[in-house]
């Protein structure tokens, strides 16, 4: 079977933008959540977040897309960042980088058969602008301040407009999910196999492992995977804070609010984020001489056919998907040195993964360093699984196991490591679960030339 490697990532994450930054703030322990101002959560039990710095999606296009960036959600863009990032980790000279980049700066990247180049990207609910939004619907009103349907679409009052006729009509181009995948493959023209993922925290776990079957099976020989989405707006934490899914006793203590697999954990954090990595078939990285971060040595998936936003209280489905890439990976849970858990800081899922991972590593347990990477980041849905992904690659790479952040008390007496430490570390297992249930895990290998 053809052996797929990552050659490229490109993270977006409060720690800040590109993988130097990302990795920075991992090893350092460092904890980027901050009180939530960007817009006012006076009236919600959690103010706290994970927050990006501020950038310009049209510095990471070429000047002849940059229209295009008006009708760009913030989950698209921070797939469009992401990807850019990610293309020119990995030197490759995609149509986007072409346009954008002056010819010497680029001498010597890899151009692709765009043909064989595929795009599969994670994405989540994204979230209209709620002030346009808004603005549409107070023409749609009745006389008594009701939203009428039939106003909506057509105004009964002489010289006014309905409320749909108030939205740009291409609005709903900008909150399709399928719209992250849409702009990357316009942009770097990618022309292979493309797909989009929507299984939340699971969904680019997910994407990477369809990615990797079309490499395998020839379809392809590079492809650009991920997720990315953005929970920092109203409709995220208002949906959230229903399901009681939020951290609310650390206001006052934001660098401390997310606590996944802690004792104390109070619940999530939203967040806004993600990666794109670039995947590819082994030989064709090492006839253009890439950079290898990693080999990509295994993959599982599982579900929980249980209750929506109810975990699997003994974590057998995770298990099973994890499990089920040890097999694929031909690799002993006493191999794994690296163990990526989700962690959502509630206590019903933490305990899930706790059991699932006490099952499958049974008394190889304490030979696994088990970190739950987004403690300093905070939860952005689709785009966590990916900056696991992109963490544990570089973990391999730089032989270093990052600290868990906000986990000093592990539930169940799990291994969590609360310094970094250099070691030899071999392979790494990364696990997510959506809260519908859908479970991805992926062994990531140290490649050895």
């Amino acid at each position: 079977m053809r052996r797929v490697v990552i050659t490229g990532i490109g993270a977006v994450s409060p720690h800040g933008l590109g993988s130097a930054a990302f990795w920075s703030g991992l090893v350092d322990g460092k904890s980027s959540l901050v009180p939530l101002m960007c817009f006012d959560a006076s009236a919600f039990d959690s103010r706290v977040a994970g927050l990006l710095p501020p950038f310009k999606t049209t510095d990471y296009v070429p000047k002849s897309y940059r229209k295009a960036t008006k009708i760009m959600a913030r989950d698209i863009e921070l797939a469009v960042v992401a990807a850019d990032l990610a293309v020119r980790d990995a030197r490759l000279a995609t149509k986007s980088v072409v346009e954008a980049t002056a010819p010497e700066k680029i001498a010597g990247w890899a151009r692709v058969d765009p043909a064989r180049v595929g795009c599969n990207i994670g994405a989540g609910l994204i979230c209209a602008d709620l002030n346009e939004l808004t603005a549409a619907m107070v023409q749609a009103r009745n006389p008594d301040g009701t939203l009428s349907l039939a106003r909506w679409g057509r105004s009964e009052d002489p010289g006014k407009t309905g409320g749909m006729e108030n939205l740009t009509p291409l609005w709903l181009l900008k909150y399709l999910p399928n719209m992250l995948a849409c702009h990357v493959s316009i942009l770097h023209d990618t022309q292979g196999p493309s797909n989009t993922i929507t299984c939340g925290q699971a969904s680019a776990g997910l994407a990477l492992g369809e990615a990797c079957r079309t490499i395998q099976r020839g379809s392809a020989d590079v492809a650009l995977v991920g997720g990315c989405e953005s929970k920092v707006n109203p409709m995220a934490l208002m949906r959230l804070s229903l399901a009681d899914q939020l951290a609310t006793h650390y206001n006052d203590r934001p660098a401390e609010s997310f606590r996944p697999m802690d004792q104390a954990a109070d619940g999530m954090v939203i967040a806004d984020g993600g990666a794109v990595l670039v995947i590819e078939e082994l030989e064709h990285a090492r006839e253009r001489g890439a950079t290898i971060y990693c080999e990509v040595a295994g993959l599982g998936a599982a579900s929980y056919p249980g209750r929506l936003l109810a975990a699997e209280p003994d974590g057998a489905s995770i298990a099973v998907a994890m499990s089920k890439a040890l097999r694929d990976a031909h690799v002993a849970a006493a191999e794994v040195q690296l163990t990526v858990p989700m962690g959502s800081a509630a206590a019903i899922s933490d305990g899930a993964y706790a059991s699932a991972i006490q099952s499958v590593f049974g008394a190889a347990l304490q030979q696994t360093a088990v970190v739950a990477l987004r403690g300093g980041i905070g939860d952005c849905g689709a785009g966590s699984q990916a900056l696991d992904l992109a963490g544990a690659a570089l973990a391999l790479q730089q032989q270093v196991l990052p600290p868990a952040v906000n986990c000093p008390n592990p539930i169940a007496g799990l291994p969590v490591p609360q310094v970094k430490r250099a070691g030899a570390i071999a392979h790494a297992l990364i696990t997510a679960t959506s809260l519908g249930g859908q479970t991805a895990a992926v062994v990531l290998k140290k490649y050895v030339a």
